[in-house]
């Protein structure tokens, strides 16, 4: 048993807690991952539940999804015309009361309760005109264009951008054009005006049997030595240098 009296609920819980310390038992320790085991027999994840079935992942929309039939149908329903919800129209009471020639307190409110005009938020048919629709009009919410991939491959976009740059830095760069210019050059001196080296020119390549260092060979048909040429050959390979000989010459 602990030291200190806690809670039966605590002690149901601390049955799931990892062994530590003997004789301590915190709250904290109920709500660190690292202390949390599974009951026994059964599972424990650390993650979150599933969703319900009606979850739906996403944001939710805030378009209407009647809003085109709401547009495309117009209310049918005629206002009630009630004299008494609405209240009294004193301009055009003032003005009645003018054109009949009542211009004292006493008689206005006579002539107010007699004819009583009260206010009309709907106007009537014949001052109402017809609504002009343009012929391109659309019900409903425009959706954004999509980027034509014809100004993707072929870089529109990047040479707009890059002319809009140039404008706009114009006066920038004619500015450091006129300094470069105003730089003096470099003179050339006379000698490195005149000191051109000329390029050696290539010449075609040429055949082997056009060439003048063989031209003096004769054609060797045969590839075979015959008898002769091996003892030619032999005695040359064998036969002692005189030494003298190449001295001398």
């Amino acid at each position: 048993m602990p030291e200190r009296f806690v809670s039966l609920g605590l002690l149901l819980k601390a049955e799931c807690l990892a062994p530590g310390q003997m004789g301590c038992l915190r709250n904290s320790m109920v709500t660190r991952e690292t202390l949390i085991r599974a009951p026994l027999g059964r599972h424990y994840t650390r993650g979150r539940s599933l969703p319900p079935e009606c979850f739906v992942y996403g944001k939710r929309s805030e378009r209407d999804p009647d809003g085109m039939a709401k547009c495309l149908n117009w209310c049918t329903h005629r206002a009630v015309e009630d004299s008494n919800i609405y209240g009294v129209d004193y301009h055009k009471t003032n003005v009645e009361s003018v054109k009949v020639g009542i211009h004292k307190v006493p008689e206005w409110f006579r002539f107010r309760k007699e004819k009583d005009f009260h206010r009309r938020p709907v106007k009537s048919v014949i001052q109402q005109k017809k609504p002009a629709f343009p012929l391109d009009m659309t019900f409903g919410r425009p959706t954004r264009p999509s980027t034509p991939i014809g100004c993707l491959l072929s870089h529109y976009y990047k040479r707009e951008f890059d002319r809009i740059a140039i404008e706009n830095n114009r006066a920038y760069l004619t500015g450091m054009a006129i300094a470069q210019n105003k730089s003096p050059q470099p003179y050339d001196t006379l000698k490195s005006a005149n000191a051109v080296a000329q390029l050696p020119s290539q010449q075609p390549p040429q055949k082997l049997w056009t060439m003048k260092r063989f031209r003096s060979r004769p054609p060797r048909i045969s590839s075979h030595w015959s008898h002769e040429e091996e003892q030619k050959m032999h005695e040359r390979l064998y036969s002692k240098p005189n030494c003298n000989a190449v001295l001398r010459k």
